[in-house]
C-alpha cells in the first residue's frame, strides 16, 4: 500500500498522505506530489536542488513545502523523482530534490498542478505519533 493516496474534489485534485514521523509524512506527500504530475519512471536523478524553508505552523510548513516543489518545477523546468528530508520541525525544513530538466520528449505528464490549496488542509499527529495530512491542489 501506497503511504499516499489521491482524493477526487470538484475540478481539483486532492491527496491524503501518512507518514511514521513528520520527515516521512512531508517525504511521501512530495512523492504523491510528483507522481501526480508525471510518470517517475521517465525521470532520472541527474540533478539536485536545495531546499530550505521556514514557516509559522506545520500546516504552512506543508503548503509552503509542496508550493516549493511546484515552484521549482516550474521556474527551473525540472521534473522530480525523489525528495530527501534532511532536517526538519513543526516550522522549519532543509531538503534535497532531485530530478532532471524537463523534456517533453521523454517524460510522460499527467497533469499541471497551479497551487496548494488551504481547502480542507490538515496536518495533524494521531494518538498512535504516526502523522496524516490532506492537502488540495488547483489545476
Amino acid at each position: 500500500m501506497k503511504p499516499f493516496e489521491y482524493i477526487e474534489h470538484t475540478a481539483d485534485a486532492g491527496m491524503r498522505v501518512w507518514g511514521e514521523n513528520l520527515q516521512t509524512l512531508f517525504t511521501h506527500a512530495a512523492q504523491g506530489l510528483f507522481e501526480m504530475i508525471a510518470v517517475i519512471d521517465s525521470i532520472d536523478e541527474t540533478s539536485l536542488i536545495n531546499i530550505q524553508l521556514e514557516s509559522e505552523s506545520v500546516e504552512m510548513l506543508f503548503v509552503s513545502w509542496l508550493d516549493e516543489i511546484i515552484f521549482r518545477h516550474e521556474t527551473d523546468e525540472m521534473f522530480f523523482k525523489r525528495a530527501e528530508i534532511c532536517s526538519i520541525s513543526s516550522t522549519e525544513l532543509v531538503a534535497k530534490v532531485y530530478g532532471e530538466p524537463t523534456d517533453y520528449n521523454k517524460h510522460i505528464v499527467y497533469t499541471e498542478i497551479k497551487a496548494v490549496t488551504y481547502h480542507q488542509l490538515y496536518v495533524e499527529q494521531k494518538p498512535n505519533n504516526t502523522w496524516e495530512a490532506q492537502v488540495i491542489f488547483d489545476l
